[in-house]
């Protein structure tokens, strides 16, 4: 009898946080990018990602990886989907999740964002980034589009008092 759990290849599994944050001066969305400081692509830009632990569930990785780049808790946050292409990731058999999130972008912990040499984008300047993170962007743009238009999850984005030009 063959052991099913036994020497088969195994997978990892990650998660990728999209983070959203709408800028009140600019007035325009931003996307909250981090600088890779391990290979490969080291230096280049990349959405805060990390692998799910073995007594966590994807919800709670992808709670851990937001909370530890923007010290934030309880925010909007929607799982978008899974990549799956083989070669994805250079390194190993990944499978990432992804997820958007939005916050006020007021409201992050800014030590915490210098500690991840981390920066605001706006959505239409971002640079390239690694891997398939351009297509977990666009995905959740897209997403956040179609929600936006029936759901009121943009206020989220917003601070406590906002204008009408803001909404």
């Amino acid at each position: 009898m063959r052991n099913y759990y036994g020497a088969e290849n195994k997978v990892l599994v990650a998660v990728d946080c999209i983070i959203f944050g709408f800028d009140q001066e600019e007035e325009v969305l931003k996307l909250l990018l981090v600088k890779r400081d391990i290979p490969p692509e080291l230096g280049k830009w990349s959405l805060m990602g990390g692998f799910m632990l073995i007594d966590e569930t994807l919800d709670d990785a992808a709670i851990r990886v937001l909370h530890d780049l923007t010290g934030l808790r309880d925010i909007y946050m929607e799982q978008l989907r899974v990549f799956s292409k083989v070669n994805r990731d250079p390194v190993a058999r990944t499978l990432s999740v992804a997820y958007f999130a939005l916050i006020n972008i007021g409201d992050h912990d800014k030590h915490l964002i210098r500690n991840y040499s981390a920066k605001w984008f706006a959505i239409n300047r971002k640079p390239d980034l690694i891997f398939d993170h351009d297509q977990m962007v666009d995905g959740a743009i897209r997403r956040l589009r179609r929600r936006a238009a029936s759901n009121p999850i943009g206020f989220e984005l917003l601070p406590e008092k906002f204008t009408m030009r803001q909404l």
